[in-house]
């Protein structure tokens, strides 16, 4: 099965994870969606909104693939590879982030750490009021031993409720355990009551009419206004901030740690 799945809902481009189970951001999974958004932004293309979601009923994205981030003897990973992971995973945040065709998220499951990362990088990010105790969202990093770099700080900045609770948040990697407090706090912009998953993507769609429904030039460009830092801070390019962090031993220790206990399931 392909990484991403696409499906048209007339002008929207529907793209859902389908990459194993708990949609890792693999390698494969990144560069299938990144073509998918580039391709999507060309002039030609058609596409009026994008719609991002996932195959598997449990979850919407795990995050980062940590089987690309375990440096170890029993492993190729190395400074150089890890750098070019982490470099096509930032490329495919401002790729995102800075899309000039309008994007939502429908989030279902888990949601931790990357996956809300993808969901921050959407323009209306919404999900049902029917989850099961899997659901879970937020930026996590600082539990696996990551220190956010700044990008990452800009965009919780930009889509929590404050400043202030961005910067708690994100220092105690915090993961909401349900659709209401993740809207609550910003995570998402919309709870449907009861909203079984076509109800979902039919309001999904609906939000993402109106945003093409706006003068498109100007419309761009206040997206762009407002996400000027963020986007601003991934264009330089520069993974050194990250992978400094993924290389040291605390990272890396948890890392092992987690990696042992998810053989033995």
């Amino acid at each position: 099965m392909a990484a991403v799945t696409t499906a048209r809902i007339g002008s929207i481009l529907k793209l859902s994870l389908s990459s194993g189970p708990v949609n890792a951001l693999s390698p494969t999974l990144i560069s299938a969606l990144a073509n998918e958004i580039a391709a999507a932004n060309t002039p030609k293309s058609g596409v009026t909104g994008i719609l991002l979601a996932s195959a598997a009923p449990k979850v919407f994205s795990a995050g980062l693939d940590l089987t690309q981030l375990s440096v170890s003897p029993s492993n190729k990973n190395n400074r150089e590879s890890v750098s070019k992971y982490i470099g096509s995973f930032q490329n495919l945040v401002h790729a995102l982030a800075g899309s000039h065709v309008p994007t939502a998220a429908v989030v279902h499951g888990a949601c931790p750490a990357g996956g809300t990362v993808l969901a921050f990088c959407t323009d209306y990010k919404v999900a049902s009021s029917i989850q099961r105790s899997y659901f879970c969202m937020g930026l996590n990093e600082t539990r696996v031993g990551l220190a956010p770099p700044l990008w990452l700080h800009a965009l919780a900045r930009n889509n929590l409720n404050s400043a202030r609770i961005a910067d708690r948040l994100v220092q105690l990697g915090y993961l909401c355990s349900s659709p209401q407090e993740s809207l609550q706090h910003g995570y998402l912009d919309a709870v449907i009551a009861d909203a079984t998953p076509e109800a979902l993507e039919a309001h999904a769609v609906e939000q993402l009419n109106q945003l093409a429904a706006i003068p498109w030039n100007a419309r761009v460009q206040a997206k762009l206004g407002a996400r000027k830092e963020v986007l601003s801070l991934l264009e330089n390019g520069n993974t050194d901030e990250m992978v400094d962090c993924i290389l040291g031993d605390e990272f890396q220790s948890v890392t092992a740690q987690l990696m042992a206990s998810l053989k033995k399931k």
